[in-house]
Formats: structure tokens, C-alpha cells, sequence
């Protein structure tokens, strides 16, 4: 289980890594107005506006304040101070390399700030989470008594793909923090409800005596 989870680490590293490599700031640019596009229509302009609002004060408080984005910044692109303190190499990687340097971490960043988005609006999604989940581990309870008085055999099969079921949902919905893509926001409830069924199918199945 240790092992996966540093393994479900990694991936998502090298997720971010490519991301950040490969994908032009443009892209990342369309990404971010389409979501916001999908949010207004969906949650309403006001809605939006605070899920920005949020996002920015999270993004500040973490990247800005604490002074990690221009450290980051300042450690891959010299300042026309130490450019010019470093006599003969002044125009070196200054039209080229450290432009495009430049571009990834913009990247980097743009990409931080939309898995920041994203997170804060799972977080509007709490409430349904509340409301969802809690019935659905009811009823799976109350099959798996039923199960015991009827002395109905649990099936480990079903337990076994149901908890791997969780398990690449939620995998999912963590790496759809960093996707390169525009995420709808009806992605999150339909994770939720994925979770919640396989949760009450799991109990279901839950062998009579744990």
C-alpha cells in the first residue's frame, strides 16, 4: 500500500513535470478561460468571482508572501545586475534560453494556480459531499446486516473492485488537479457519487466478521 501510494506520488510528479515542460503558456492561458467560462455558466458570475478571489488569496499566501515564486524566478534567471557583474557572458541566454526558461516557469506557475482553482472549487462541492455520502454508507450497512441474518455469502471479489474503485477515483480526482485540459465542474459531484456507490457496495460486501 506504501509502495502505491509513492508510486501514485511519482506520477503525479512526473505529471507536473511534463505539464510544466511541454505545455505553452498560451495553452495554459485557454485552459484557465475556459474553465472560468464553464464556471460562470455554471455556478453564476458572483459564484465565479469568488472562486477567483479565493484562488488569488491562496496563491498569494503560498507562492507570493512567502516569497517561493520570485526565489524560483530568481535562482533560473539572473538579474541585468548579475548579468552585468559577470563581464563577457552579459547577452549570454538572454534572447533564447532564458527566455524560454522564463516561459516554463510561467507555465509552472499558471499551472499552481489552477490546481489551487480547482481545489477551492471542490471545496464548494463540500456541502454535497455531507448530504451524498452518509446514506449511501447507511444503506451499504444495513444490506451487509441484512446479509448476516439471511446468512448470505459476501463476495470478496466485489469487495476487492470496489475498493480499487475508490481508490482510482480519488486517484483521479487528485490528478485532475495539474490536467491540461479544461475540467468541468460536474466532474467533482460525479466523482463523489462514484465514491459513494462503491463505498455502500463495498460495506455490502464486507465479510461478517472484521
Amino acid at each position: 500500500m506504501q509502495r502505491n501510494l509513492l508510486l501514485s506520488l511519482l506520477i503525479w510528479l512526473l505529471e507536473l513535470i511534463l505539464v510544466a515542460g511541454f505545455v505553452s503558456d498560451h495553452w495554459t492561458r485557454e485552459i484557465q478561460t475556459a474553465e472560468d467560462q464553464m464556471m460562470t455558466s455554471y455556478f453564476g458570475v458572483e459564484k465565479e468571482a469568488e472562486i477567483r478571489l479565493n484562488t488569488q488569496k491562496w496563491f498569494d499566501r503560498l507562492f507570493v508572501k512567502t516569497g517561493i515564486r520570485s526565489s524560483i524566478y530568481h535562482y533560473f534567471i539572473p538579474t541585468e545586475h548579475e548579468r552585468q557583474l559577470s563581464i563577457g557572458f552579459e547577452e549570454v541566454g538572454r534572447h533564447d534560453l532564458f527566455p524560454f526558461i522564463q516561459s516554463r516557469l510561467d507555465v509552472l506557475m499558471d499551472t499552481l494556480y489552477q490546481m489551487i482553482k480547482r481545489f477551492v472549487m471542490a471545496g464548494v462541492w463540500l456541502p454535497f459531499l455531507v448530504i451524498t455520502v452518509p446514506p449511501f454508507i447507511i444503506d451499504g450497512l444495513i444490506q451487509r446486516k441484512i446479509s448476516q441474518t439471511n446468512f448470505d455469502y459476501p463476495s470478496p471479489l466485489i469487495h476487492r473492485y470496489c475498493l480499487y474503485s475508490i481508490m482510482g477515483a480519488v486517484y483521479l480526482l487528485f490528478m485532475g488537479l495539474t490536467l491540461p485540459f479544461p475540467v468541468p465542474p460536474q466532474a467533482i459531484p460525479a466523482g463523489i457519487f462514484m465514491v459513494a456507490f462503491a463505498l455502500k457496495i463495498l460495506l455490502a460486501n464486507t465479510q461478517k466478521r472484521v
